[in-house]
This record gives C-alpha cells, sequence and structure tokens, in this order.
C-alpha cells in the first residue's frame, strides 16, 4: 500500500513466524531487484516447518518463480533449494 508506515523488512524481523509479515518483506525485497532474498526467505520459512503453512508459502514462492524466466539461474538455483527443504 501506498501509506505504509512501517517497513517491511523490519516488520518480518521482528515477526519470524507471521507468513504475512515475510510475504510482504519478500515483496519488497523483489521489487527492490534482490529475487535472490526474497527466494531465500521463503524457502527458510518453509524449512523452518511454519505451522501449517508450507503450502501457502510454497505456492507464494511459485507465484514469485513466475515472474522471472524459467531458466534464470536464480530461479534455477531457488527451486533446487525449495526442492531440498521440502523433502
Amino acid at each position: 500500500p501506498a501509506n505504509r508506515t512501517t517497513d517491511p523488512m523490519a516488520a518480518a524481523e521482528q515477526a519470524p513466524e507471521d507468513i504475512d509479515a515475510q510475504f510482504d518483506a519478500a515483496d519488497a525485497e523483489v521489487v527492490a531487484g534482490n529475487p535472490e532474498g526474497a527466494f531465500e526467505r521463503l524457502i527458510a520459512l518453509i524449512a523452518g516447518n511454519v505451522a501449517g503453512g508450507k503450502d501457502k508459502v510454497r505456492d507464494r514462492l511459485l507465484e514469485l518463480f513466475a515472474l522471472f524466466d524459467a531458466s534464470d539461474p536464480r530461479v534455477l538455483s531457488a527451486r533446487t533449494k525449495l526442492a531440498s527443504s521440502l523433502y
């Protein structure tokens, strides 16, 4: 939102288990040109076994992947890390 009063990165740091806060921070990272940071953030959330939210986080991560070319090395690397975190 244009009227955001809190820094999404700071909010995510304060609430590491808050999926929505992590999504906001990941979105901010993508907008800032740091998709690797966004991918890492969400993969870490999945790896941390966030209660009942793995599918939701995975789906959001796949949405972010879709913003980039499937052959982008950043996406390929993140997909490998995602697979490792799920199994």
